[in-house]
């Protein structure tokens, strides 16, 4: 193209400038997720449901996996799932609704397989997807959805039969592995399968209780995943001292909430309420204290806690009410509560806390770490 004179500069200047315009209208005209969140009055949380320690309905008699999110549920029955639904997820899950109503139990929650998760967020049935899921960078890039802080450090392993004389992935040779499809776990294993050389069979399965069923019959050797998922499903094998985990461990699986990546703010509210469990944690704010904690004159912990008395809060700039943090801490508690009350060595889920543990503790540093809240 090719301006004859100064004068059609500017008109094809002042052409975009109204372009942009019309465009930005548009944009400011659609209500964002944190509105639509408010107005709902309910959080849409993804989860999977049946992992315990991470997202179990506690609920004896419920199959999740044979639910449906989007059948007829009785009322009463479908308020008794949402009220039983427990674990380090659902928690990320109730801080986010503690943060925006004051309430954690402000929330519904849609089970979830592999393959749906993703699904679920691009098409807006959820607002936020908290279920074991892996950080990669064909997730990042390929797929419409930003992911918040990690939460927690895994590596894939291995869970076999104590009595197998299986000691590492080589042993497995000409024998049945077990894995769920749609999962970084089947491509890793893959990728060890070509490096390494070896002749193992993979059986790829789409449900997980799929998974050990067929293990504990038999027609597999091995089932692979995140170390955590496979300690939390030591608890659903009818005999779990029967089984271990291999030492070996096959990859980095850093697990982080993830939301669509069509709405700034929201990725950074989410962000900061992740954060804000971790900052809690260092900051020696749980629970128990928190009232007493109001009364410090450390800077650090009142502009935490949003008490400065300024319309300048950190709350205030993330659109959230100014004390967002003190109602994620009272209804929630911090990073390390969460850790202790779902996966702590008293939980129905022992894992120890390892990499999981905050950068700066004195006996094993961990990487778990918060931006400074300034």
């Amino acid at each position: 193209m090719k301006f004859e004179n100064i004068s059609n500069v500017w008109l094809f200047g002042l052409i975009l400038l109204l372009l942009n315009a019309c465009s930005s209208t548009q944009t400011l005209g659609d209500e964002s997720i944190l509105e639509q969140v408010k107005e709902r009055g309910w959080l849409n949380c993804g989860v999977s449901g049946d992992l315990p320690g991470f997202s179990y309905v506690n609920l004896e008699e419920l199959d999740i996996t044979k639910l449906d999110n989007d059948q007829n549920i009785p009322n009463n029955i479908s308020q008794q799932i949402q009220r039983s639904v427990v674990g380090f997820d659902v928690d990320i899950c109730r801080a986010i609704a503690s943060a925006i109503f004051d309430n954690p139990n402000a929330i519904r929650y849609r089970f979830l397989n592999t393959k749906e998760r993703f699904e679920e967020i691009s098409s807006g049935k959820i607002d936020v997807l908290s279920y074991t899921t892996t950080w990669t960078v064909e997730r990042d890039v390929s797929i419409n959805v930003e992911f918040a802080p990690i939460v927690f450090y895994d590596g894939q392993g291995i869970l076999v039969r104590e009595n197998s004389e299986v000691k590492s992935l080589r042993d497995l040779n000409g024998k049945v592995i077990c894995v769920e499809t749609e999962t970084t776990t089947k491509k890793n294993l893959e990728d060890e399968k070509k490096e390494r050389n070896l002749t193992f069979k993979t059986r790829q399965l789409q449900d997980k209780r799929d998974v050990y069923r067929l293990y504990e019959a038999g027609e597999c050797q091995a089932v692979t995943s995140d170390i955590s998922q496979l300690a939390a499903s030591l608890n659903l094998l009818k005999n779990p001292d029967e089984h271990i985990i291999l030492p070996e461990i096959l990859s980095k699986e850093p697990l982080a909430p993830a939301v669509i990546d069509s709405d700034l703010q929201w990725v950074e509210i989410v962000r900061w309420i992740v954060f804000a469990l971790i900052e809690a944690e260092e900051l020696g704010i749980n629970q128990n204290n928190l009232e007493q904690k109001k009364a410090s004159t450390d800077p650090k912990i009142i502009r935490f806690l949003g008490l400065e008395g300024t319309a300048d809060s950190i709350g205030s700039r993330l659109g959230l009410e100014p004390d967002y943090t003190q109602r994620i801490i009272r209804h929630v508690g911090n990073y390390g509560e969460i850790y202790e009350r779902n996966l702590g060595p008293n939980s129905s889920t022992p894992i120890k806390r390892g990499l999981n543990n905050l950068w700066n503790n004195p006996e094993e540093p961990g990487l778990i770490y918060s931006p400074p809240f300034r």
